[in-house]
């Protein structure tokens, strides 16, 4: 049923984009990914976890297409590449089979393929500069999962280390619904080229599922889009 109302919305954007002014941009944005904060009290170790939790430098990458209804508003939609994800200090409960004798980092690291869908409306334009806010929801499909571990004291312990790269983060279903939100700026080079710098937040609606701290929580990523727009009329 998801598959199928996926492919009606692409054939419509499709049929869509044959009517109006349509662009294809390719887009890279660098941002910072972290899971949303929780007020529960939780015990004493279970809460020494959470107090390791650090932000994590995360990206996304790949196309999106946007039509034009009207002077002001467009629909797009966008195949990305999509890292979410949080780095942790903290990991002697998650992991009581190790004996942690050194301070590690571990970014908990989520890879999904993305199909957003989102409308922008502009609200300044002139003969080059044109603003935006825009507001959506994602489609993410989990592809694999991993850590990433590095020494922050003392030497590396490889059997420790390979050992800590284990995922014990897990979310409860492979396609999770997100929404975004965002505000955007773009210049024209030519008539037919543009360069766009998008300020954008996403939130993952699916929550993981972390025994180790008792919590179920939702992971976010704010971001910086640089896009590469062209004309397809």
């Amino acid at each position: 049923m998801k598959q199928t109302l996926l492919l009606f919305l692409l054939i419509g954007g499709v049929n869509l984009a044959l009517a109006q002014q349509t662009t294809w941009s390719v887009n890279i944005a660098p941002s910072i990914s972290h899971r949303l904060p929780q007020t529960k009290t939780l015990p004493v170790l279970e809460e020494s976890i959470r107090n390791g939790e650090r932000p994590m430098h995360t990206f996304d990458f790949g196309i999106d297409f946007r039509t034009a209804i009207n002077d002001h508003w467009h629909v797009g939609t966008a195949l990305l590449y999509s890292q979410k994800g949080f780095s942790n200090t903290h990991v002697a409960i998650p992991y009581p089979d190790i004996r942690v004798s050194r301070t590690y980092l571990i970014d908990f690291i989520q890879n999904y393929l993305e199909i957003p869908f989102f409308v922008t409306r502009t609200v300044f334009k002139n003969d080059r500069f044109q603003l935006y806010p825009m507001l959506g929801v994602t489609n993410s499909l989990l592809l694999s999962e991993k850590n990433r571990v590095a020494v922050r004291s003392g030497e590396v312990d490889k059997e420790i280390e390979e050992a800590l790269k284990k995922p014990y983060l897990r979310t409860r279903q492979i396609h999770n619904i997100g929404i975004l939100g965002g505000f955007g700026i773009q210049a024209s080079v030519d008539p037919k080229t543009f360069i766009g710098l998008e300020a954008q937040t996403k939130v993952m609606l699916s929550p993981l599922d972390d025994v180790s701290s008792q919590s179920q929580r939702n992971l976010y990523s704010i971001g910086l889009n640089f896009r590469f727009v062209r004309t397809l009329r």
